[in-house]
């Protein structure tokens, strides 16, 4: 495996903190292989009992001078990701993006009650996906993949980087990555996509679920032309109507995050006293 396919990185997330802004970017990089067609393969945590040799046919365009590398944002809090991957490669560089937690947890309630996965308050959201809260524990996940990789493969990358300093971040993951830095095409920075409101709940996620699905069977093209034509327009309505947390919800969140804050602070030496501040 290591032979055919130099998986040399894989940046697992968690959803919500810039993923597709850095998908965007690595695009750029012409000694990078990224997966044909898609940006996500969910491999290590949905399919990976579909093998290696499906996995590895994601990067069957690589050229010889490439590195194979892998954007996976549902990664983060899976309990057997981390050993799955060292498997493949006991030396894979492992990116970890992190953002304000409760930013980010309504982000990723926001993102999935567009999808039709979820329905009512927040409070109401977690109850039936509890992965939207959980997956910000950044103490318990991001010790899994220290534990598993070592310190010095793993490159911690924040939010607020990409936002005020994104081409020397990206610089700094060049050389993490041990490449030669290229330019951005854009200096700027895309804001994480927004989500909105469905108009109808139940057509957003037979929408969800269908693409999913299409992308289990390597059907990309098709998941990816109903975007093309304008499908999502259909059902998705207004931003603005999205609700927001309770001062009391953000209180809680922001308690709840208080041992996972001060393991990050502690853990880069940087002062995020804003993530202990209402979002």
């Amino acid at each position: 495996m290591m032979n055919s396919l130099p998986l040399q990185f894989v940046n697992v997330g968690p959803q919500r903190t810039g993923t597709s802004w850095l998908h965007v970017r690595l695009q750029e990089h012409p000694s990078i292989c990224l997966p044909h067609q898609v940006k996500e393969t969910m491999f290590f945590d949905r399919d990976y009992d579909k093998g290696i040799a499906w996995y590895a046919d994601y990067f069957s365009h690589r050229r010889p001078h490439q590195i194979c590398g892998e954007i996976a944002p549902t990664y983060f809090d899976v309990t057997e990701v981390p050993a799955r991957i060292r498997a493949v490669n006991p030396q894979c560089k492992i990116i970890i993006q992190l953002r304000h937690p409760v930013q980010r947890a309504l982000s990723l309630y926001h993102h999935h009650l567009s999808k039709g996965r979820v329905s009512g308050s927040f409070s109401e959201a977690i109850l039936q996906m509890p992965r939207i809260v959980e997956a910000g524990q950044y103490c318990r996940h991001i010790c899994r993949w220290l534990d598993t990789f070592g310190a010095d493969q793993v490159m911690f990358i924040l939010l607020d980087d990409i936002e005020s300093s994104p081409q020397q971040l990206l610089e700094r993951l060049y050389h993490f990555l041990h490449l030669q830095p290229v330019e951005m095409s854009n200096t700027g920075f895309e804001k994480v996509g927004a989500a909105t409101l469905p108009r109808y709940p139940w057509l957003a996620k037979w929408a969800a679920q269908s693409a999913t699905w299409l992308r289990s069977q390597r059907l990309h093209t098709v998941a990816e032309l109903g975007k093309a034509i304008g499908l999502k327009r259909i059902y998705t309505g207004n931003s603005h109507e999205l609700p927001l947390l309770s001062d009391r919800e953000q209180s809680h969140l922001l308690e709840q995050y208080s041992k996972d804050i001060d393991f990050v602070e502690t853990l880069l030496g940087r002062d995020l006293s804003a993530w202990r501040k209402p979002s």
